[in-house]
């Protein structure tokens, strides 16, 4: 009777357990070609000289739902998160694409002390205009390993800052309609437009 119980504890404590597997959500993730042109079909590029000289560099990525979708795919499978880990962050997503609008940010220039996008004092300033409306992003630095954000944005190299910015409008509202991102400093101004 002893074995029995005990033998009923183990099953059940085992069909308890999480197993890592690699698609937790209800769709598989893109293969990773498909990925690489999801990214690049929502990036913008700037490439700034004063003469011969380059002052700076910059992609700028919108942080649609689709792609924020599907890089959370990607996250989930190479970390191997089980299916209630994925559904958390997936929650924590949605509730922050209802209060902001996210972009990626490939910053690069020459001179270090320029590089400073996330700084109070930074002489950088990055706004978004909306249907006549203008909202200034708050910028911070991505400090995840360059191998990771190289597998979620490929374009992402060794020589360039990573950034997030957000800007205090949802997301919803922006990603079908035509949106201009200005970045801006006594370096120079770069916009890139987006229209879905």
């Amino acid at each position: 009777m002893r074995g029995i119980f005990c033998l009923t504890i183990f099953l059940v404590a085992a069909g308890c357990t999480q197993i890592p597997i690699n698609a937790p959500s209800a769709t598989p993730p893109l293969a990773k070609s498909q990925y690489v042109n999801l990214v690049k079909q929502n990036t913008k590029s700037t490439n700034q000289y004063s003469g011969l000289y380059q002052t700076f560099q910059a992609d700028v990525t919108i942080l649609t739902s689709e792609l924020q979708s599907e890089s959370l795919k990607q996250k989930a499978q190479f970390q191997q998160w089980d299916a209630r880990r994925y559904q958390l962050e997936r929650e924590k997503m949605l509730e922050e694409n209802a209060a902001f609008a996210k972009f990626f940010l490939r910053f690069y220039t020459p001179e270090r002390d320029y590089d400073d996008l996330d700084k109070s004092r930074s002489i950088w300033k990055i706004y978004i205009d909306y249907n006549g409306n203008r909202f200034e992003g708050k910028v911070s630095k991505i400090s995840d390993k360059l191998v990771e954000i190289q597998h979620l944005y490929p374009h992402m190299d060794r020589f360039s800052t990573p950034y997030e910015i957000s800007f205090n409008v949802p997301m919803a509202t922006i990603e079908q309609g035509k949106i201009i991102v200005t970045l801006t400093s006594s370096l120079g101004t770069a916009n890139f437009q987006f229209s879905r």
